[in-house]
């Protein structure tokens, strides 16, 4: 997987968990733990942090402190990070590490059929020029690009249809991409990160011939389009999606795969297990050494966790995982999972025993560059 890119969701990088080995000095309730905040003069690894089980006290001490060196990338690969609307840090950490970052791709835009060959691009109210802006002074020049995601959003089965299986789709399509290349030059955007795979059901075998034609067109504007993949769930679909993909990494930017969200409400469990995300990504490349083929994968790397009680469960966000941290009992560590190469804790809340999966230094080194 070293040869890989990454995404990452900017949103929750500043609440990646640091933990050292050294056990609390007192008696004290996680409670009263007060974190340290800002820069450091010395990276993760200097400092001891990345460790296979954290301590719980560590983790609220140290979540929101980071090296000082927020220009050097340590990552060679292509990264793209998303700024998603449930957590307005995002837009923050997206500045302060921009040099970090090839692409960043708030989540603004959504695409919708209007009538015959009429489609308007809605979202655009959350566009921020200044943020834009300071985000590209703060990289190198003209190192980051901004591609706000695009959603296929509420499409009805008859425009479906009409854009897809009718002999006037080809307009249609055509309509749309033009609508996409005003809305990027009006809005000085550098392209867009396309999601509509999922939003589009048995019409998604008639998609490829639409995204390659959407590439071309995006290229010769010298916009970039990437496009939302779905991973290997063992669905019927899922050897449509490993063929689709020979067919489609050479029209675009870049795919990406999201190798998250594994478990669920229904059925608790880690967030991504390092043993799926390698088969999502082996199913794709299928043992071909082809290294524009694997180039063209931006591995999905979730920067949120899940908590889940007897009754069900769902996503949290780095500071419901902090607050939640803080019912661990004194000297309790985070467990690992060598399977799944995830950590875990169990907590007894006021609201009942919760299981807590969230990424932590240990688990993300783990991702990137292999075992430890």
């Amino acid at each position: 997987m070293k040869c890989l890119t990454t995404f990452v969701e900017v949103l929750f990088m500043l609440s990646v968990c640091l933990a050292t080995l050294s056990p609390p000095a007192d008696k004290r309730s996680q409670k009263s733990v007060k974190p340290q905040e800002g820069p450091r003069k010395n990276n993760v690894l200097d400092r001891k942090l990345v460790v296979e089980t954290p301590y719980a006290k560590d983790i609220i001490k140290y979540h929101a402190t980071y090296h000082q060196n927020v220009i050097t990338r340590n990552f060679k690969n292509p990264v793209l990070g998303y700024v998603t609307p449930w957590n307005d840090k995002g837009y923050d950490v997206a500045k302060t590490w921009a040099p970090k970052f090839n692409y960043i791709s708030p989540v603004w835009l959504q695409v919708k059929r209007q009538s015959p060959n009429i489609y308007i691009i809605t979202g655009l109210h959350d566009v921020d020029h200044a943020w834009m802006k300071e985000v590209r002074q703060r990289s190198s020049p003209g190192n980051v690009k901004i591609l706000p995601r695009l959603l296929f959003d509420n499409w009805q089965s008859a425009d479906l249809k009409a854009f897809f299986k009718d002999t006037s789709s080809m307009s249609e399509q055509k309509a749309l991409i033009e609508e996409v290349k005003k809305t990027c030059k009006q809005w000085n955007f550098d392209g867009i990160v396309l999601e509509m795979i999922s939003q589009i059901g048995k019409y998604v075998e008639k998609s490829v011939k639409f995204i390659q034609q959407f590439g071309l067109e995006m290229n010769e504007e010298n916009y970039k389009l990437i496009l939302v993949y779905p991973p290997f769930r063992g669905y019927p679909s899922d050897e449509f999606f490993i063929s689709a993909y020979n067919d489609i990494y050479p029209y675009v930017e870049a795919v990406s795969v999201m190798t998250y969200d594994f478990s669920s409400p229904q059925k608790p469990g880690p967030n991504a297990p390092l043993y799926w995300m390698r088969l999502c990504l082996e199913k794709l490349i299928d043992n071909e050494e082809n290294p524009l083929k694997e180039s063209k994968i931006l591995l999905g790397l979730n920067f949120y966790g899940s908590s889940y009680t007897t009754n069900g469960g769902g996503p949290i966000v780095g500071t419901e995982y902090i607050e939640l941290m803080r019912n661990a009992k004194i000297n309790q560590m985070l467990s690992y999972n060598n399977n799944t190469a995830e950590n875990y804790i169990e907590l007894k809340t006021s609201q009942g025993t919760k299981k807590v999966f969230y990424p932590t230094l240990y688990s993300i080194k783990k991702r990137l560059v292999g075992p430890i």
